[in-house]
């Protein structure tokens, strides 16, 4: 597990799509992965991202820790 990471405030499924550069899709599975920090409430989920935005991208390719 990763020690003490800043997080931006929570984001919205577009916005976090957006500045991800990702689909719906692959958020989904990012989510369901467990690698996003996530919140729904109600039908609508938010996501909070590491500052550090290469850190999430590289988790797939870093699996030795």
């Amino acid at each position: 597990m990763k020690d003490h990471q800043e997080y931006t405030s929570w984001l919205t499924s577009k916005e976090a799509q957006k500045l991800l550069k990702i689909s719906g899709c692959e958020l989904m599975h990012l989510r369901a992965s467990g690698k996003l920090k996530f919140k729904k409430q109600g039908n609508a989920y938010y996501y909070q991202l590491p500052d550090k935005q290469g850190d999430s991208n590289t988790d797939e390719s870093n699996q030795s820790k």
